[in-house]
Order: C-alpha cells, then structure tokens, then sequence
C-alpha cells in the first residue's frame, strides 16, 4: 500500500453508448505496493462489439506485469518495453484459445483485444506517464491531451498480434510512449483519462474533494451527475478517470 499517495477512480458509460444499447468499454486498474503505484486507464475500440472485454483484462495485465517488473528492479523504459511484450503474449495466448473454427484469430482480436491505454509509474524517485493511444493526462493541473489521431484511429496494442497492423497507415509504433517523466516529489496531483474527459472541463474537483478518496464510488457517481444534470449529456463517450494526489501529510 503507498503511504504518500491517495488513489481513486471511476468510469461512467457515454450517452452515445446508451442510445446504441452498448456496454461502458473503459475500464482502470492500480496497484501500489510501499513506494511504487502503477495506475492505467483503458479505452476499447468503439467499432469492436466486445472491446469492453479487452479493456477490463489489458487494464490489469499491465499493471500486473509492471508491479512484477518494478519487484525485480526493473524501471524506465525498459520496464515498459517488458510489460508490452508481456501483456502481448497474455493476450496472444487468450486469444487463440477463445479461437473456433468459424472465427479466425484476427477476427477475434479485432473484437475483444483493441484498446488503449494511458498510465502512470511512481516509484520512490521518479513518475513516468506513458501511453498508446489516445485520453488525458493532467499533472498539478496541467493539462495534456494525447490525440486525436486522423480518422478518429488512434494506434492499439492489440495491433501487433495482427500480421497486417502495419498497412493499417498509423503515425505512431505500437510500443508505449512517454508522455513524461519527473520526480515524484514534484507530483502533488495527476489525473489519467480516456478521451470521453476531454469536454468535461475542469477536472480540479476531482482531486481537491477529500470525500472522493473516503468513498470508493464518488468518482462514477459524479460522472453519472453530469450525464442528467443541468448539463445533460455532457459523456458523448465512455469516460473513465484515475486521480492521484500526495496525502495532506506530504502535501
């Protein structure tokens, strides 16, 4: 458990996805143990019919496979190029074994395993935001968008268990970017987000309410409350959000 850090989360569905009749395809997952966090978001692919399930399992591969990677010493963007190449093998392995002989590979992962992902490791010294894809990052209030991309097709991890991924024409590899990396002293606040966030505006509420790190379920319930309050449908888009701030004591 991080005793200098407070974490919370949530996600609400986009209007857009109510209307279809669709599930919420976001998904986040943290883990923290002593001096290190490791937090992601995750977005699935809007066209995939089961991009949630992707979401929901990438989320936690990553932070799995980071918190081994941090155990073992490992850190920077070596510590990033051994969770790609771990989470891809997970997900090669679910993937052909949910295969049958009607679905081909490809089809599968085109249906359950294209998300993105945006996150964060803190280690005693240092905090590197890193990302594939698009969403949110705020750090002490500054805000950085990651994307859009061109035709609304931002790069996916799941890209590179497909052999025809590189005629897709995407700007940018499939390995994990750094968005940022500093002391994590320097860090008092961070927000990761997927792109739903982006129209909502000011994100302070978020990590300067103490009532969302004492319950678990604020951070849905007041994305819930902009989808039917005054300013009804303001999540077009699943929006999914992770705060961080250093408790009062260190603060």
């Amino acid at each position: 458990m991080d005793t200098k850090r407070e974490i919370a989360g949530g996600s609400g569905i986009g209007y857009a996805h109510v209307a279809a009749g669709r599930n919420n395809q976001d998904a986040f997952c943290w883990a923290s143990d002593g001096d290190w966090l490791v937090a992601v978001v995750c977005d699935g692919c809007g066209s995939g019919p089961r991009s949630e399930v992707g979401a929901q399992i990438g989320s936690r591969l990553v932070v799995q496979a980071a918190g081994r990677w941090l155990r073992s010493g490992l850190d920077g963007s070596e510590l990033l190029e051994q969770v790609r190449q771990d989470v891809l093998a997970s997900l090669r392995l679910v993937a052909r074994d949910m295969t049958i002989d009607q679905v081909s590979f490809s089809q599968t992962v085109a249906d359950h395993f294209l998300f993105t992902v945006v996150g964060v490791v803190i280690t005693a010294r240092e905090a590197t935001t890193f990302s594939l894809g698009d969403g949110l990052v705020v750090i002490n209030g500054e805000r950085s968008q990651l994307g859009p991309f061109p035709n609304n097709a931002p790069p996916y991890l799941g890209y590179a268990l497909l052999p025809c991924a590189p005629a897709r024409g995407m700007s940018e590899g499939l390995s994990f970017n750094v968005h940022r990396s500093m002391a994590a002293s320097e860090v008092q606040s961070l927000v990761l987000a997927t792109d739903g966030a982006v129209d909502l505006g000011a994100l302070s509420q978020f990590w300067s309410d103490d009532r969302v790190f004492k319950n678990a379920d604020m951070v849905r319930r007041r994305l819930a409350v902009l989808n039917r309050g005054p300013r009804r449908r303001s999540l077009s888009d699943d929006t999914t959000l992770v705060v961080v701030r250093r408790k009062a004591a260190e603060r």
